[in-house]
């Protein structure tokens, strides 16, 4: 190989790095994502590198739920996030890793997915034809038979069994 044609040949490659580098730079630029709820109510934006950037939550995403349930939809939803925020950054890396150590390196790092939970199963309602409004009252507890005054006088004649005399 000539001078010149090692040249031409890394001037190619330099060439080549460069591009894969400006598009790892535009794919990590839009690395970050946000997700939302399945009702639209809670949204979690986050960078590429997993930090949180965002976070809006509607009046109808509090109403009715506890601190911590709040804060358990927050927090996976922030955990669903970060891991599409690293799968994007491992794919934007992928033109210049290749099947590198570094490569693995990145993917090493991606968060593994969580299980989907089933929807909660609607309460059953039932269906009647007449509901009394008022709650029942349970019926008062039985009462113990009421014994009769106790007379003194037995059938003995009043003498005890065992006495001294």
């Amino acid at each position: 190989m000539t001078p010149e044609e090692w040249l031409a040949n890394f001037e190619t490659k330099i060439a080549d790095v460069r591009e894969k580098a400006e598009e790892f730079r535009v794919g990590l630029e839009a690395a970050g994502t946000t997700v939302a709820s399945p009702d639209g109510t809670i949204h979690v934006g986050v960078a590429p590198n997993g930090s949180l950037t965002d976070l809006r939550l509607t009046d109808s995403a509090v109403a009715g739920k506890s601190g911590a349930k709040l804060a358990e939809e927050i927090l996976k939803l922030a955990r669903k996030a970060q891991r599409d925020a690293a799968v994007n950054v491992a794919a934007a890396f992928a033109p210049l890793g290749g099947d590198s150590e570094a490569m693995h390196m990145v993917t090493g790092y991606v968060p593994p997915e969580e299980p989907e939970e089933p929807p909660a199963p609607e309460p059953i309602r039932e269906r009647r034809l007449w509901q009394h409004e008022e709650p029942e009252t349970p019926p008062p507890p039985p009462r113990r038979p009421t014994r009769p005054p106790r007379d003194d006088d037995d059938d003995f004649g009043g003498s005890a069994i065992m006495r001294r005399d």
